[in-house]
């Protein structure tokens, strides 16, 4: 969540899930496949799938899995 504000993204929510992922995905939510990969790209997450639906009234949804790191630097000193 901190990272992509820190990269310009309104995250309205974020929560885990159960059972954990092993991949990481990124879900076009809306339609705007570029808003999805410009979200994959700032996570360096591959996969982005499309699945529009309007009644979560958001644009993307991030999946982390297993396979995703952190950026090497901490969010906040």
């Amino acid at each position: 969540m901190f990272f992509l504000r820190d990269q310009g993204f309104d995250v309205v929510r974020y929560a885990s899930g159960s059972p954990p992922r092993d991949s990481s995905q990124i879900v076009d939510r809306s339609g705007h496949r570029e808003w999805a990969d410009l979200v994959a790209k700032a996570l360096g997450v591959s996969r982005v799938v499309v699945d529009v639906d309007s009644t979560r009234y958001l644009d993307v949804s991030v999946l982390l899995g297993r396979d995703w790191r952190p950026p090497a630097k901490p969010f906040y000193p």
